[in-house]
């Protein structure tokens, strides 16, 4: 019985805490993509993956995707990243990522336009969408 419950909680906690995923349109030409570019992308230093065109999107401020996708993709915490972000305005070299409102609409916007990259718990990919960055 304690095995079994065991058991049990390990695939909950596999389930609750999933890996965020990088995802473009399921009909983008962008396939797969290296840490180095997807950083890149959405640290503004590149705006072209795989020569394709690319708009980044973020996640709410307080969600915790947002904060797994910083700590385990960018390799930066959420504040350390609002502080890059507010040299990068004031020194006229960058602007951050579009933030959506939700997951939800995330998923709606990048799997309806081939120009745009996102993050998702890996849970929450869709047939319009396409994985092309795992951690």
């Amino acid at each position: 019985m304690k095995k079994w419950i065991f058991s049990l909680l390990l695939t909950l906690s596999a389930t609750l805490h999933a890996e965020p995923v990088v995802v473009v349109s399921a009909s983008s030409d962008v396939t797969m993509l290296t840490q180095d570019e997807v950083r890149q992308l959405f640290n503004g230093l590149t705006r072209r993956a795989s020569g394709v065109a690319l708009k980044p999107l973020d996640l709410p401020t307080k969600s915790s995707e947002r904060t797994g996708f910083y700590q385990q993709v960018m390799g930066k915490s959420a504040e350390q990243m609002k502080s890059y972000w507010a040299r990068m305005i004031f020194t006229g070299r960058g602007m951050p990522p579009r933030e959506v409102s939700s997951d939800r609409e995330m998923v709606m916007l990048v799997g309806s336009n081939r120009n745009f990259i996102g993050y998702v718990d890996e849970t929450k990919v869709t047939p319009q969408l396409k994985v092309v960055y795992r951690p």
